[in-house]
């Protein structure tokens, strides 16, 4: 199947700014055009794309795409030790991600646990008293001490 850029940019939720931004930067293979001269997606296309989207989503820099893409275009199964190479590295630091936003997720819980207990509480007192520093204590509190690893 075939797409435009408008139709490929809906479909992956991106812009079309951000295909030409991939053509531009060499991220993609060389994209087919029709007789006037618009680009011409295939799924193969799409799929590429795709990855390349999965990639930057978890925050790999542009420059290691670049080379992740290079090393696949240009090298072939040559490069595969070291295509492998920069995802077993991309995935560590995705999985050393997650364990921060799990931490902070817990963190955050446990504030909306403490507001839901002040809110269902009934006392306005409490709550109206309930100044920052006063909060953070209660806070540091349940959390046992800040973590200095």
């Amino acid at each position: 199947m075939s797409y435009t850029a408008g139709e490929l940019a809906k479909k992956l939720g991106i812009t079309k700014d951000s295909l030409r931004y991939y053509e531009k930067e060499g991220l993609l293979p060389p994209i087919e055009r029709n007789s006037s001269g618009h680009r011409i997606f295939s799924d193969s296309d799409m799929e590429w794309i795709f990855l390349i989207r999965c990639l930057r989503d978890t925050d790999m820099q542009i420059f290691k795409i670049k080379k992740y893409v290079s090393l696949l275009m240009n090298s072939g199964s040559e490069s595969l030790r070291e295509r492998r190479g920069l995802l077993l590295e991309h995935e560590s630091f995705i999985k050393e991600k997650m364990q921060k936003y799990q931490y902070i997720s817990q963190l955050i819980e446990k504030k909306l646990d403490f507001y839901n207990e002040a809110l269902s509480s009934g006392d306005d007192g409490t709550i109206r008293c309930m100044d920052y520093a006063t909060e953070w204590e209660h806070f540091r509190n349940i959390l046992g001490g800040i973590n200095d690893d």
